[in-house]
């Protein structure tokens, strides 16, 4: 297949823009698809249900705790009342009953601010946990929003550099007759499609070649494309 040499330069010009095309593309993937980012994803996720549980721990604590001291308050109006119908009174019975009351209400008293004092010591250790879970969400999104921002800063570096690998390309296909393009582009879809031979070896294929096969590369005319005889690449000389 002729090719005069700067067509050849060319495609070799143009095997090592769409590898670099290749890696480009594989790199633009893997930064997409980054496991680090998929990982902080989740830890996010795990974390919010951690607070939601925490903070709705907390509530319910807190509204235990009120429930606790409007009994308390019920209570010490009730022994206010009682109090003040004691010193009222001038029946000695009722007294004897007023007074069997006040002592069931001020043991009912000491039972409910005991269970408000453990109600309290619970709040408060879950006020705790419940700061720690915001705590630790902010830190997870906060790390993930700086991964975003590296990820996409490097996706947009990687497609800059994209959008020149293929204006660059667009100049060097100019240069290529449309038969060897066609066949270079027939051979690109699953290999390395153009080559050198560097220390007896094709570039392409990174295989040994014969020396007949050397010797066969080198008496072709300087506008014929050699053929590697391992993997069919263009071999440029």
């Amino acid at each position: 297949m002729k090719l005069d040499k700067p067509g050849q330069a060319a495609l070799l010009k143009l095997g090592e823009i769409d590898l670099a095309l290749a890696k480009l593309k594989a790199e633009l993937l893997r930064q997409i698809d980054s496991k680090e980012l998929a990982d902080l994803q989740e830890q996010l996720t795990l974390s919010a249900g951690e607070l939601l549980a925490a903070r709705t721990e907390a509530e319910n604590l807190s509204l235990t705790v009120r429930r606790s001291e409007e009994d308390i308050r019920l209570v010490d109006e009730r022994l206010a009342r009682d109090t003040e119908r004691l010193n009222t009174t001038s029946s000695p019975k009722d007294a004897q009953a007023i007074e069997r009351e006040i002592e069931s209400l001020k043991k009912r008293m000491s039972d409910l601010e005991d269970i408000e004092l453990g109600l309290l010591a619970e709040l408060e250790a879950s006020e705790k946990v419940l700061a720690q879970a915001t705590s630790k969400k902010e830190s997870i999104n906060t790390s993930l929003v700086k991964l975003q921002d590296e990820i996409q800063a490097k996706v947009d570096e990687l497609k800059s550099q994209g959008r020149k690998l293929t204006a660059d390309k667009a100049v060097v296909v100019e240069k290529v007759s449309q038969e060897v393009l066609s066949q270079y582009e027939k051979l690109a879809t699953r290999q390395i499609a153009v080559g050198t031979v560097d220390d007896r070896g094709c570039t392409a294929c990174r295989m040994n070649l014969t020396v007949g096969a050397l010797d066969n590369i080198k008496s072709l005319p300087e506008d014929e494309l050699a053929i590697c005889p391992e993997c069919q690449a263009f071999i440029v000389r």
